[in-house]
């Protein structure tokens, strides 16, 4: 083990000082997974921005996190070079709504060496208390909500898949060996679209269908602006409760649609009326990390690998369901496995995809689990979000 002294460098977003340890922060994930071939790092632009296409950075102030949050970030410094990383961030409508003085640290990657993770969550938590946190939390990265809680524990060789984080192995022990424990667990399932559905789902989902009087409708039957608000009144309802949930501001949320605008395919989103009235909706998104992988020759012309994502979006083999929402008074009907069964006998005749994630389900949601089981899925990924109490000295 290398016994050079390890530097801190403690920093904000603010100044032009701060960007450019915001770029070595960036910069060190490229570093850190250069010989990996499962790694595939979203585009440098989604966290520091690019004026031209008109992109807010996830670091930058004028994210809209920043409108309920406040965030530092942490580089390991040894001998010159970065060595670690991490931040962390008080989210304040968190707080508010779980009514606990939870802090949180994310995006942490280190070289395997105990001294680099202890002395980065060691700065994160003193930021935190100073702050009036007693829980530290995390990993939880950016964007909240959208991004996969915690660390990949396994699946390590599975299909990257669009926000779901990928990490090093070695993970789970810096984090364990510096105090933290497992706070939940997060599943990921996988399914082929073009498995037949077992005849008894059919017979199950059409006597929903009948008894609900149940009617769908996919994206494009009604106006953009519609169907923004009544995804953003119906979400935050029908996720109120769930581990971890933040309310999303109808800012953000209306952010996260126009976003989706450039990857989107209408046909993965279907909405579901009981008699006439909303009562749920389910999507996905083409699972676009497909069409993100570095360039060859040029692995760093983050212009190029976005216009190939973009220009290529169309031969994406598989999409990301986990956007869902299900009013209360509607919930444990099963308009959940009608609507994935309903998406699912339609992309089937169409062929245009061979798989689908499912989106990540907590450990202890046996409903969803057992749906996944009934439709063919394979779990493919688990995650592991941790916690510890900041000490009071």
């Amino acid at each position: 083990m290398d016994t050079t002294a390890i530097d801190i460098l403690t920093f904000s977003n603010q100044t032009k000082q701060d960007r450019a340890l915001l770029r070595r922060f960036v910069d060190f994930a490229w570093q850190h997974y250069q010989q990996d071939p499962h790694y595939i790092p979203l585009l440098d632009y989604e966290y520091l921005g690019f004026k031209l296409i008109g992109m807010t950075g996830f670091f930058e102030p004028q994210n809209l996190f920043f409108e309920h949050g406040e965030m530092a970030f942490f580089l390991a410094v040894r001998r010159g070079q970065v060595v670690g990383r991490c931040n962390a961030f008080v989210n304040h409508n968190h707080n508010e709504h779980w009514k606990d003085k939870v802090g949180f640290f994310g995006q942490f990657e280190s070289i395997d060496d105990q001294r680099v993770a202890d002395a980065l969550l060691r700065a994160a938590a003193k930021w935190l208390k100073m702050r009036g946190m007693d829980t530290m939390r995390g990993p939880q990265n950016l964007p909240v909500n959208e991004a996969t809680p915690g660390i990949m524990i396994e699946g390590f060789d599975s299909q990257p898949v669009i926000y779901y984080h990928y990490n090093k192995p070695y993970y789970k022990t810096l984090l364990e060996n510096a105090g933290f424990q497992v706070a939940k667990r997060y599943l990921s399932w996988e399914v082929t679209v073009a498995r037949p559905v077992p005849e008894k789902v059919d017979r199950v989902v059409n006597k929903v269908i009948k008894r609900y009087n149940l009617l769908f409708e996919f994206w494009k039957e009604r106006p953009l602006a519609q169907r923004k608000k009544e995804m953003f009144d119906i979400y935050n309802d029908a996720w109120n409760n769930n581990y971890g949930f933040v309310p999303f501001t109808q800012a953000e949320f209306y952010s996260i649609i126009d976003d989706m605008q450039l990857v989107m395919d209408s046909d993965l989103f279907l909405f579901c009326y009981v008699d006439n009235e909303l009562a749920a909706f389910f999507g996905g998104v083409p699972n676009i990390t497909e069409r993100m992988r570095q360039i060859a020759w040029c692995p760093r012309c983050e212009l190029l690998r976005a216009a190939k994502m973009l220009l290529t979006k169309g031969k994406t083999k598989g999409f990301r369901t986990g956007y869902l929402g299900i009013k209360k008074r509607y919930q444990g009907r099963g308009l959940d496995g009608v609507m994935l069964w309903k998406q699912h006998e339609g992309l089937n005749k169409k062929g245009k995809y061979a798989y689908s994630n499912l989106g990540w389900t907590l450990e202890d949601n046996m409903r969803v689990i057992r749906m996944a089981e009934l439709f063919g899925g394979k779990l493919v990924k688990v995650y592991a979000i941790y916690e510890k109490k900041i000490p009071l000295q």
